[in-house]
């Protein structure tokens, strides 16, 4: 594979890098002929880095590998954002305790 781009990506703890890395790493690449995927993480606490190299066979079909990547690194990010902001604000929703076989609180 003649084309390579590498990329470090920042990211706020050890735990999101690895929560990425590991729904990132579910997916196999729709041509892995014609791509390869490589994601590793460096640091610790703040400190954290997502390094990730691609290579392909051509540019065509690393630019739409990376750019698949960092729309579904974006999403992840923002989905674990939205997820803990609402965690904080769902423990002091429920207040009363759950009926047995209750899913939510109603009204």
């Amino acid at each position: 594979m003649q084309h390579a781009v590498t990329l470090a990506i920042p990211c706020p703890d050890a735990a999101a890098a690895q929560i990425v890395q590991q729904v990132i790493g579910v997916d196999k690449e729709l041509r892995p002929h014609d791509v390869h995927k490589e994601l590793r993480i460096e640091g610790a606490a703040a400190n954290t880095v997502l390094h990730v190299t691609m290579h392909a066979t051509t540019l065509r079909h690393l630019r739409l590998a990376l750019n698949a990547f960092l729309e579904d690194a974006a999403l992840i990010l923002r989905t674990m954002q939205a997820f803990q902001r609402s965690g904080a604000e769902a423990s002091t929703e429920a207040d009363g305790p759950l009926e047995q076989g209750a899913t939510g609180v109603a009204g």
